[in-house]
């Protein structure tokens, strides 16, 4: 496979590596080892989802986290992070050795590895998926560019050739599929399912898809041919239900109709607080929010907003503090950057645009965008151009519209208009691809790859325009050129300096104005036991082990309260509790 294939674009996670050669081979039974597998016959836990739908459950091109969270349930990739997100540990491959002196790695698959329908999982699988993945409608095109070439060398063992030291994104979160089924199908159009026929989905991860629903439910079911061993799922039937909103996910927790909601409003927590039947946890958020505001050259938005100025007078315009302590009940912590404070690559030299109303008015007087009697400014040099924008914020997000109407108003005081627009993801989907006919869009990414900084940092390449995963159309050739130096990095301090160099482009060009990390407060019922709570929350989109660690118990507890409220402070990369340092880790949207 040629470097045509793989375009020079990296998202690999990095594992400090002693040597040049790295080379591990565990038990398969190792992984998971502890949890208990065994459950209640029949037994079936539903979660509720109140954010970005599903848009497909294909891994090559869903933008949903949701639709990532279900795949990682049902697709194997070649290896797993542990829950930490520090080691790599088996899935299709039972081993591993990484030669960083001659750019190879060779992984073994699992001799045991079986699909759904019983056809044995083969290298053939493996390279199908990686040429998948580096087509320029995947999604996962930025996580496989450090891969110069994949050979099948026999059917259960696999070589790549790579340009970087960076290889464990690539190998942790592509997801193989199965060859036999896909080859008959458009992998660019392809939902993942087929909606008649007796092979209705064929999958190799611990559970499989059931049944799914556009906009309503995705079922997913224990696999019985799960090949890792300690790895069998506890828990037989998943349901995610989607809502609409927060409020009528709420109502069907509480009716008992779902079993587990993250997400939930700081205002609401009261209503769980005071019965033994949940659990509240709160936990560092994987969530962040931004404004992204549409630069593209050949977008149809405003055209003002490709003026460095404005948005420089927008971001000191906005009071972030104030929003964050308000909207989010100080359950939210201000962000300085593109990527999320736990992650290993963060800026941390950066800080907000200060709050300072007077020098935003200043910066728009001298920069020739005058106040009109109307209270609004407009471009001197073309009065038809007002600085009036319209903001897209998902329907469903209250915390989202909430924080978009006080950006309106903070921007109010400096002459801008702005106006909240609420719509479904599809709809903001719709308007801003392909052809960029928004002026500006509040949403969120879920940062689940803490360990690189190669997942958002690649967002705002100018192939990701194409892709549909830049809402901004930001295009910048200084960018470029140290993206592709990094694509090439060769050593850890080349790594983070490269980072701390795309990530100061962003913040002085402002493509997106970071906004915040709310925290994930998760609600789950007394009923369910053995979940972590992981950063993001333990259903928030995030962590394979789950479903895999998960029991339920029809039963109802005893005792009085049994409710626990585990309070995992702020959006920190190290925390102590009990004197014994615990490094935790973070998840993702995708739009």
């Amino acid at each position: 496979m040629n470097r045509a294939i793989f375009p020079a674009i990296v998202f690999s996670l990095l594992v400090v590596l002693s040597s040049s050669a790295y080379a591990v081979a565990p038990a398969p039974g190792q992984l998971n080892a502890g949890a208990a597998a065994t459950s209640s016959s029949g037994s079936t836990v539903t979660v509720g989802w109140s954010g970005t739908g599903i848009n497909t459950l294909n891994p090559f091109t869903t933008y949903s986290a949701l639709g990532r969270w279900i795949g990682s349930n049902i697709y194997l990739p070649l290896v797993y992070y542990d829950a930490a997100n520090q080691t790599v540990t088996p899935a299709l491959a039972s081993s591993w050795h990484v030669n960083l002196s001659n750019h190879t790695a060779i992984f073994y698959l699992n001799p045991n590895a079986v699909w759904s329908d019983g056809t044995p999982v083969t290298s053939q699988d493996v390279v199908y998926s990686y040429q998948l993945a580096a087509q320029n409608y995947s999604v996962l095109e930025q996580y496989v560019g450090s891969v110069s070439g994949v050979t099948a060398i026999t059917p259960h063992s696999v070589m790549f050739t790579m340009t970087s030291v960076l290889w464990t994104t690539w190998a942790a979160y592509v997801a193989i599929v199965p060859y036999h089924i896909w080859k008959y199908v458009d992998a660019s159009t392809y939902p993942a399912y087929n909606s008649t026929g007796s092979q209705y989905f064929v999958g190799d991860g611990p559970y499989l898809l059931n049944s799914y629903v556009v906009n309503q439910y995705t079922e997913i079911q224990k696999n019985p041919k799960e090949f890792l061993a300690g790895h069998m799922a506890a828990v037989d039937k998943v349901i995610f239900e989607f809502f609409s909103s927060e409020s009528s996910a709420i109502t069907s927790l509480q009716s008992g109709s779902i079993q587990g909601l993250t997400g939930i409003l700081p205002s609401d927590i009261s209503q769980f607080q005071n019965s033994s039947k949940y659990v509240i946890t709160t936990s560092p958020g994987l969530e962040y929010f931004y404004l992204s505001i549409n630069v593209n050259p050949q977008g149809n938005g405003n055209p003002t907003l490709r003026n460095l100025t404005v948005r420089q007078a927008m971001a000191h315009a906005i009071n972030l503090t104030y929003i964050a302590k308000t909207a989010f009940h100080g359950y939210a912590t201000v962000l300085n950057s593109v990527l999320t404070p736990t992650n290993q690559y963060y800026d941390r030299n950066l800080s907000s645009y200060s709050y300072n109303v007077s020098l935003a008015n200043e910066m728009l007087n001298q920069s020739g965008f005058p106040m009109t009697s109307s209270g609004y400014r407009v471009n001197a040099s073309n009065t038809s151009q007002h600085l009036t924008y319209a903001v897209l914020v998902p329907s469903g997000d209250t915390l989202e519209i909430d924080a978009a109407n006080m950006i309106a108003q903070n921007l109010s005081a400096v002459g801008i208009q702005l106006t909240v627009t609420a719509e479904t993801t599809g709809s903001m989907v719709a308007t801003i691809w392909p052809h960029y006919t928004q002026d500006m869009d509040l949403w969120d990414w879920f940062d689940y790859t803490q360990n690189s900084p190669y997942r958002l940092l690649g967002m705002f390449l100018p192939n990701q325009i194409a892709a549909g995963n830049s809402d901004s159309g930001f295009s910048n050739s200084t960018y470029q050129q140290i993206w592709n130096e990094l694509a090439n990095a060769t050593s850890l301090s080349q790594v983070s300096n490269l980072s701390d160099q795309l990530q100061q482009i962003l913040h002085q060009q402002l493509p997106y104005i970071p906004l915040f990390i709310p925290s994930a407060i998760t609600v789950y019922s007394s009923q369910i036991s053995n979940l972590t709570a992981y950063p993001g929350g333990q259903f928030g989109g995030y962590d394979y082990l789950t479903f895999t660690q998960m029991h339920y118990s029809t039963s109802n507890p005893g005792g009085s309260n049994s409710t626990e409220y585990y309070i995992i402070g702020g959006v920190v990369a190290l925390i102590v509790v009990a004197a014994a340092a615990v490094l935790i880790t973070r998840r993702r949207r995708s739009q």
